[in-house]
């Protein structure tokens, strides 16, 4: 790779996380101030949304990073395409899994632009891997071949994590025109959505994708999100990144009110690229502590919380109501 490409990437992405963060979420997960301490803490801690070489980290540091968040499991998602500039092979993610089996929980991905991408998919599948995800190509949502491995999803009783993200060069673009015909159409998949345009959603107001991805100030009540999590128990919301946890900060009264809506669809997830939950690596951000300590603050009730932080991920892992 080109140093200086290698390192202005670094830069920016640094860089965007210190703008989602404030110094009170700097600290690491042992380090809180005593009024925090005195929140809910949850039983189990399963994390939707990890990736293992963010910002070139090993499997010994996401382990690391999982150990200092209080993370027991997590979905581990690979991203064969490279896209976001994370290249992890689904090979890699089944060794990291036959390494640490009562960590981690593999998907899988494939470039679904190839002509073997169903093949390949039923043999992560006889492998031991459990989903696919990060779904995340430069198609429409809409794409023949998107909703070829949606069907195949709904056919071994998988979930599928869908990054969605409504810019000119984006991924799976249409969310607002087409996810809901997936939903009614493909009922035993499980679509957990992520990103941009999926959290910007969150809101009946979403601004044109050219003028931002990250909304901000009040939510005006009555959002996509509310309506097709309402309708439509096979979707779930991945609340990790940036994008995650920008949207549910903006307008955080409406925030409680959507998780009490929604109390069986809400995943903790992190996507956070840091070695050791106190964003070491990360510009001293960390994704996952940042989001634990709002859905803390956020819900109150300890059984609610084992949910957001464990059971729902489950409930979208195995296929139960």
């Amino acid at each position: 790779m080109n140093t200086a490409r290698h390192s202005r990437r670094l830069f920016v992405q640094a860089a965007t996380a210190a703008l989602v963060s404030g110094s009170a979420l700097r600290r690491p997960f042992e380090a809180q101030a005593a009024d925090e301490k005195q929140l809910p803490t949850p039983n189990r801690l399963l994390d939707c949304h990890l990736h293992i070489n963010h910002f070139d980290r090993s499997v010994e540091d996401t382990i690391r990073h999982m150990d200092q968040t209080g993370t027991t499991k997590a979905f581990v998602l690979p991203l064969e395409t490279g896209e976001g500039n994370v290249l992890l092979r689904s090979e890699t993610v089944l060794h990291a899994f036959h390494l640490y089996k009562d960590r981690i929980i593999p998907f899988c991905q494939t470039d679904i632009r190839q002509p073997d991408v169903l093949d390949r998919i039923r043999a992560y599948h006889l492998l031991g891997c459990r989903g696919i995800g990060e779904q995340k190509e430069h198609l429409r949502l809409d794409d023949k071949r998107v909703e070829a491995v949606i069907a195949l999803c709904d056919e071994l009783n998988w979930p599928i994590t869908i990054h969605f993200q409504d810019s000119a060069n984006g991924y799976n673009q249409g969310m607002a025109e087409h996810l809901e015909t997936y939903l009614k159409r493909y009922r035993r998949v499980r679509i957990i959505g992520h990103a941009q345009t999926f959290w910007a959603n969150i809101s009946a107001e979403v601004p044109s994708p050219d003028r931002t991805l990250y909304p901000t100030g009040p939510v005006r009540p009555g959002g996509l999100l509310d309506k097709l999590l309402s309708d439509y128990p096979n979707l779930y919301a991945d609340m990790s990144a940036g994008s995650g946890y920008r949207a549910l900060t903006r307008d955080e009264d409406f925030t409680a009110g959507f998780f009490d809506r929604h109390p069986g669809q809400i995943l903790f997830g992190s996507d956070c690229p840091c070695r050791d939950g106190a964003g070491e690596n990360f510009k001293g951000v960390c994704y996952s502590t940042q989001l634990q300590r709002l859905l803390r603050k956020l819900i109150p009730d300890e059984s609610r919380l084992d949910d957001a932080f464990h059971n729902n991920a489950m409930r979208a892992l195995d296929g139960v109501a």
